[in-house]
C-alpha cells in the first residue's frame, strides 16, 4: 500500500458527533498550550553579546600584505552601507586551504576593530543574498510543486521558525527550564504547523492527538537515558562555550530540548501519514472492524518507520560527521569510542528520536481505528450534494 499523506480522506467517513469531540480535545490541547506559551513567554530583554558595529562592504582589490607574509592576503574594501558608505578600507586576512574564497566582488562584513573607533576590519563573508535566494527557491519549488498545499506548508514552516525564534530561543536564554520551554513550544510548533499544512481534517485532529502523546513518550526517553547514560549536555562545542559564558544554563536540559525538537519534524509526517492510511483502508472496506484497520495501519506503520527511523539516523550522523572522523581515526575501539560523551551524546539523541517515532505509530494508527471503527457515529454530516465531505472537497481540490 502506498503511504497516503490525505488528512482530509476520513472527513466522509466520521459523524458529526466523533469530528466535534475530536476537535473538542484538540482545542483542549491548543487552549492548555496558549496558556503556557503566555505564562512562558519571554517579557524580559535577552543578554546578547556585543561584537561591535558590523556594515557590508565589497572587495575591489587584493594584494599581498605588507611586509609579505604566508597566507596572508590584504583586501581593499569599499563600505556600502550607512554614513560611511563609498570609504575604502584596507584589511589583512589570513587564509589557508580550509578558507572561504576571497575575490574581488566577494559581498563582506566589516567589524569596528573598537567600538566608537570608526575604524573597520574584514570579519566575515556576507552570504545574506545567497541564502535570500536559496529560500526564494525554494519556496517557488514548493509552490510550483504542491500548489495551495505547498503555499499551506510553507506557512506551518514560517510559523514553525517564528515560534523557535521569539518563544523557544528567547526562553531558553533567560535561563527558563529547558524540558519545560521544549515541551510546550513543541506542542505549539505541531498544532500550528499541521492545522497550516493538512487543514481542519479528522485526520490532522488525529495526527496532533497522536504527535502530543508521542513528543511525551519522547521527552520521558530521553530523560531517563540521559541519566541513564550519565550524559553532561556538554558534548558539543556550542554546549561547551555556552557553559563558559557563565550564565546558569541547565546545559542537560538543553540537550533534551534539542532530542524532542529534532524529533519533532519527523513525527508530523509519521503521524499524518498513519492517520491517512487507516482512513484509506476504511474507504475501501467500510464494514473494517477496529482490529482490521489496526492491522493494516500497523503494515503500513512498520514500513515508514523502517525509513523514517534511518533518515533521522543518518540525519544525526551526518550533522556530526567530523566528529565520527576524527574518532575513525584513533586507535580505540568502537566499544570505548561510543563511551566518548560526544559520540555517546548522538548515539542518545538518534536512538532516543528513533523510539519517540516508533511509538508514535501505534498510538495514531489506535486512536484513528478506534475514531473509524465507530461506526454508528456516521451519520452522513457534512456531506455535499455529490456526498462529498465539504471541508475535503475544499482543501482535496488544491
Amino acid at each position: 500500500m502506498d503511504h497516503s499523506h490525505d488528512s482530509g480522506a476520513a472527513d466522509s467517513l466520521v459523524g458529526a458527533q466523533l469530528r466535534r469531540t475530536l476537535w473538542l480535545i484538540v482545542g483542549i490541547l491548543g487552549a492548555g498550550t496558549l496558556i503556557a506559551l503566555f505564562l512562558l513567554w519571554p517579557s524580559e530583554s535577552i543578554p546578547v553579546t556585543p561584537v561591535g558595529e558590523q556594515i557590508a562592504g565589497e572587495v575591489l582589490d587584493i594584494s599581498e600584505c605588507k611586509p609579505p607574509a604566508d597566507d596572508c592576503i590584504e583586501a581593499t574594501v569599499r563600505v556600502t552601507e550607512g554614513p560611511e558608505a563609498g570609504q575604502e578600507v584596507k584589511s589583512d586576512v589570513f587564509q589557508d586551504a580550509t578558507s572561504p574564497q576571497i575575490d574581488i566582488g566577494t559581498s563582506v562584513w566589516l567589524v569596528e576593530t573598537e567600538p566608537g573607533s570608526g575604524e573597520y576590519s574584514l570579519s566575515e563573508i556576507n552570504r545574506q543574498p545567497a541564502i535570500v535566494w536559496l529560500l526564494i527557491i525554494f519556496a517557488v519549488a514548493v509552490v510550483a510543486f504542491a500548489r495551495w498545499k505547498g503555499l499551506a506548508a510553507l506557512a506551518g514552516l514560517i510559523s514553525s521558525m517564528a515560534l523557535l525564534i521569539w518563544f523557544v530561543l528567547p526562553s531558553l536564554l533567560l535561563g527558563k527550564d529547558p524540558v519545560i520551554v521544549a515541551a510546550v513550544g513543541a506542542a505549539a510548533i505541531a498544532i500550528v504547523a499541521m492545522l497550516f499544512a493538512h487543514g481542519l481534517h479528522v485526520g490532522t485532529a488525529v495526527a496532533i492527538v497522536g504527535t502530543v502523546i508521542a513528543l511525551i513518550v519522547t521527552l520521558a526517553l530521553a530523560w531517563i537515558f540521559t541519566g541513564f547514560v550519565n550524559l553532561s549536555g556538554l558534548g558539543d562545542e556550542g554546549s561547551y562555550f555556552l557553559n563558559l559564558q557563565g550564565m546558569d544554563f541547565d546545559i542537560r536540559g538543553l540537550f533534551l530540548a534539542g532530542v524532542v525538537i529534532g524529533a519533532l519534524g519527523v513525527l508530523d509526517d509519521v503521524t499524518i501519514t498513519q492517520a491517512a492510511s487507516v482512513a484509506e483502508v476504511k474507504r475501501a472496506d467500510p464494514s473494517a472492524s477496529w482490529s482490521q484497520l489496526f492491522g493494516a495501519g500497523m503494515r503500513v506503520g512498520r514500513d515508514h518507520v523502517a525509513a523514517t527511523v534511518n533518515t533521522l539516523v543518518l540525519a544525526y550522523v551526518g550533522a556530526a560527521l567530523p566528529t565520527f572522523i576524527l574518532l575513525t581515526m584513533s586507535d580505540a575501539g568502537l566499544l570505548q569510542s561510543i563511551s566518548n560523551e560526544i559520540i555517546a551524546q548522538e548515539v542518545v539523541r538518534a536512538l532516543v528520536g528513533g523510539l519517540g517515532i516508533i511509538s508514535a505509530v501505534p498510538i495514531t494508527t489506535a486512536v484513528m481505528a478506534a475514531t473509524l471503527a465507530n461506526r454508528d457515529s456516521y451519520d452522513g454530516a457534512g456531506q455535499n450534494e455529490e456526498g462529498e465531505d465539504e471541508h475535503s472537497s475544499f482543501w482535496n481540490s488544491k
